[in-house]
């Protein structure tokens, strides 16, 4: 017989087993005793209803790597064990009926173990070895058959027998599961286990207990008890998830929705347990423990799932804070780009006058020579960050130092005079941001401050200043360069479609000639603009490569200046980081850029080339010349000391010779260690 033939032979007799379950189903609902409603009826046909369920939506998805036909197989199984246990007329049909859902419990707990067997190999864990497993089931399977001969016999061996079984097996299952848990090493498989391990804890502990309060003669314990019920959601939430939960967050809710369902259970058990006398809802007191638990769980998972829901539809449940949650973010990202007081002060008016009830909101910068203002004496009143309240709306103390301080001032809308609880962690959190970034930003400017002074008094410059200040200056580029392009450039765009859309619309021809002039001056401005961006910040270089980007600049350079340039670029340049290339083409722009304003030069050479380990960059004119030694030491990036500072900071060393009117000379090297990665 093939594999396929022996799979669809396991589907049909996997389908004759959900019909069969069915059809006991419905036969065990109609022998069913004369108890309570709820625990005798209603409560075992939807325990069958779920595990049925769950077995034809494992037949349906016909999967078998993971142990899914046995626990098809289980599910049939465990679904009749409570249908079982409330079956019979009469006490001696109870008493056997009930013997019988014990024996089957047994049959589900060695199904389980061979279940697990499967479940575990697949993701290459042992659960137990193969012959600990047969030790164990082959001993079971003979007990069970010599309690029925003896139970047969007229010596009631059975049951006893079945409870037995029932707790060696629950607690050879923890064990196993433990075992498996604590011999695992691998962190991709601890979430998969934790659930196993607390899955099985709560399953089976109480059925445990009642077991072995059952083998000590305690016969008050109620059959439903007995049964470890949660073991088919455990089964096919492993068995059909390939993503766990986070275990230690779900326990943290679930322990939160268990005390506030405990008090309500507790309380409708009391009720329960005075109008059990009258007989209508409760056969006797004894189901009264049942009826809690049913009604602890079911106010349990209502609470679990509302906390699910209310976090799936947040967006449309809390419209307004996801509102202001894109207002955080989209103020962190201006001031991301944007450290400067003068626009952020702007920026935060409008996102507290667009999210917040307030007709105005006015960020006041105040110096020592404003104190006639009310404001300033006013924001001394409370610690920086505190919301105060005033008579029109409130006021926020920002940032308080020797130089002054800085407010934010808002007026309410009428007749709005409170903030709820939303806004104000909202204005806290944005409060918090902007306090951040504006003693940030006073931070850099006294470090800066005293950088300047450092370097007049000493002739030397830490390399790592000298790099921390290359950094900035390009990050500062870069700034300066996206907001030139997002903004300026493409207002001008803007203006130049709208000049051409009217010039289209016009139908004087003087009109339509001023509106394409216009269009074209606009166009010539932004070739210029689109040149300066690309000036501040040469990203090209990182896709063409530097040589590809210094023979452009060369080609340019002549098209401008009044000078011939001879350059030469190595064909051996690459592969350096990009800090390297970008900090050479800075070297080569502010070369030329001296040569086009101060050299008056006729000829310049310029060459790039590898010599050995070294990169040497030769720069010579005929110009004007210059004085050595009155260039001065700065921790600025422009002009020939800020290209200075930019070799030395890449672990160049430059050499510079000239005299007034005998030309200018520099010669710059790196080493191979500074140039590659």
């Amino acid at each position: 017989m093939t594999a396929t033939s022996m799979h669809e032979w396991n589907r049909r007799l996997l389908l004759g087993c959900l019909c069969l379950s069915l059809a006991a189903s419905v036969r065990l609902s109609v022998m069913s005793h004369s108890g309570g409603l709820i625990t005798a009826t209603v409560l075992p046909a939807v325990s069958f209803v779920v595990c049925f369920g769950l077995a034809l939506s494992l037949w349906l998805a016909n999967c078998s790597k993971k142990g899914e036909q046995l626990l098809i197989c289980f599910l049939c199984l465990v679904g009749l064990l409570w249908q079982l246990a409330e079956a019979g007329d009469t006490s001696a049909a109870r008493n056997g009926f009930q013997t019988a859902a014990f024996v089957g419990d047994v049959l589900s707990l060695l199904l389980l173990m061979h279940i697990l067997e499967h479940y575990l190999s697949y993701w290459g864990l042992v659960w137990l070895p193969q012959s600990v497993k047969w030790i164990v089931s082959a001993p079971a399977l003979g007990l069970l058959g010599t309690a029925a001969g003896l139970q047969i016999a007229g010596f009631p061996a059975l049951r006893p027998a079945a409870l037995l079984l029932m707790a060696a097996l629950m607690a050879l299952a923890l064990a196993a599961s433990a075992h498996v848990m604590i011999v695992s090493r691998e962190a991709a498989y601890r979430p998969m286990l934790h659930v196993l391990l607390f899955g099985l804890l709560f399953s089976c502990a109480p059925a445990l207990i009642g077991v072995v309060c059952t083998l000590n003669g305690v016969s008050s314990i109620p059959m439903p008890v007995l049964f470890p019920g949660l073991l088919p959601l455990l089964l096919a939430y492993l068995v059909c998830s390939e993503r766990f939960m986070d275990l230690s967050f779900t326990l943290k809710h679930a322990s939160y929705c268990a005390l506030i369902a405990a008090l309500p259970s507790v309380f409708i058990s009391i009720v329960f347990y005075h109008v059990s006398a009258w007989g209508n809802l409760v056969a006797d007191r004894s189901d009264v423990f049942v009826t809690g638990i049913l009604m602890f769980l079911v106010l349990f998972f209502m609470l679990y799932i509302k906390q699910y829901l209310d976090y799936s539809l947040r967006k449309r449940l809390n419209a307004k804070q996801q509102d202001v949650q894109i207002a955080l973010n989209r103020f962190l990202q201006w001031i991301e780009n944007d450290d400067d007081l003068e626009n952020i002060g702007p920026i935060i008016e409008r996102e507290v006058e667009n999210c917040l009830p307030v007709e105005r909101a006015q960020l006041l910068v105040l110096g020592k020579e404003d104190e006639t203002n009310p404001y300033f004496s006013y924001a001394s009143r409370g610690d920086p960050g505190e919301i105060t309240a005033t008579q029109e709306g409130f006021r926020i103390l920002l940032s308080e130092s020797a130089l002054g301080k800085i407010v934010l001032v808002a007026k309410w809308t009428r007749p709005r005079r409170r903030l709820n609880p939303d806004e104000r962690v909202w204005l806290a959190a944005l409060i918090s941001y902007a306090q951040i970034v504006i003693e940030n930003r006073a931070n850099i400017n006294d470090l800066m401050k005293n950088l300047e002074e450092s370097a007049a008094q000493r002739a030397f410059v830490p390399m790592t200043i000298k790099k921390m200040m290359l950094r900035i200056s390009e990050r500062e580029r870069f700034k300066w360069s996206r907001r030139l392009h997002d903004q300026n450039m493409q207002d001008q765009l803007d203006i130049a479609r709208q000049l051409d859309a009217w010039g289209k619309e016009s139908r004087d021809p003087q009109t339509k000639a001023l509106m394409v002039g216009f269009r074209e001056q606009v166009l010539d401005g932004v070739y210029v603009l689109r040149q300066v961006i690309n000036d501040l910040h040469p990203e090209f270089i990182y896709r063409t490569g530097l040589k590809k980007a210094l023979l452009e600049l060369f080609d340019k350079v002549n098209l401008r200046a009044d000078f011939k340039l001879y350059g030469h670029v190595d064909d051996r340049l690459d592969g350096f980081q990009n800090e390297w290339d970008m900090a050479v083409y800075r070297v080569v722009q502010e070369l030329l850029n001296n040569a086009q304003k101060h050299a008056q030069a006729h000829c310049v050479h310029l060459n790039l080339m590898k010599k050995n380990d070294r990169f040497m960059l030769t720069y010579s004119d005929d110009g004007i010349g210059l004085n050595v030694s009155a260039i001065g030491k700065s921790f600025g990036t422009m002009g020939l000391p800020g290209m200075i500072g930019r070799v030395e900071g890449m672990g160049g060393h430059l050499a510079i010779d000239s005299q007034p009117g005998s030309g200018l000379r520099i010669s710059i090297q790196w080493t191979k260690k500074g140039a590659y990665a």
